[in-house]
């Protein structure tokens, strides 16, 4: 196997090609390795400074007046992706989406309260908490098989 890396100014974010004449076991393990490194951190920013964020750390990702934001260790950062895309990114055995306007961490979660009719509330390890809109509860129902 040859490794070649070509350094580029004219390339924002490093790009991977894997050029080769089959797909097997190596090369399929060599892609899912190389996946999962990209999917463990999210890009965000305070400060006028990057954060690089591990997914096991965020408690949650929310939107409020065209900002999308991470809460992290009760501090707040801003991140430039959509939520949609974050959804795509972020590891989906952990992360569910609850409302058109957050995606939770189920890992930070430490209890669901059921009593408030048409909505869960969900309670954070923080004391934190968030409320998932009605049309989400299949979702989560079908995240947490029950």
């Amino acid at each position: 196997m040859n490794i070649e890396v070509n350094v580029d100014e004219k390339y924002n974010e490093p790009k991977i090609v894997i050029y080769t004449n089959k797909m097997d076991k190596e090369i399929s393990n060599i892609v899912d390795t190389l996946s999962s490194i990209k999917q463990k951190i999210v890009k965000s920013y305070k400060d006028e400074k990057m954060y690089i964020l591990k997914q096991s750390e965020i408690e949650t990702i929310y939107s409020e007046n065209g900002k999308v934001y991470a809460k992290c260790n009760d501090e707040l950062y801003t991140i430039k992706n959509r939520l949609y895309e974050l959804e795509t990114l972020l590891d989906k055995k952990v992360f569910v989406r609850i409302s058109n306007s957050e995606i939770v961490n189920f890992n930070m979660v430490e209890n669901i309260d059921f009593k408030m009719m048409g909505t869960l509330i969900l309670n954070f390890k923080s004391g934190n908490k968030a409320y998932a809109s009605r049309r989400y509860i299949p979702k989560i129902k079908e995240f947490l098989e029950i």
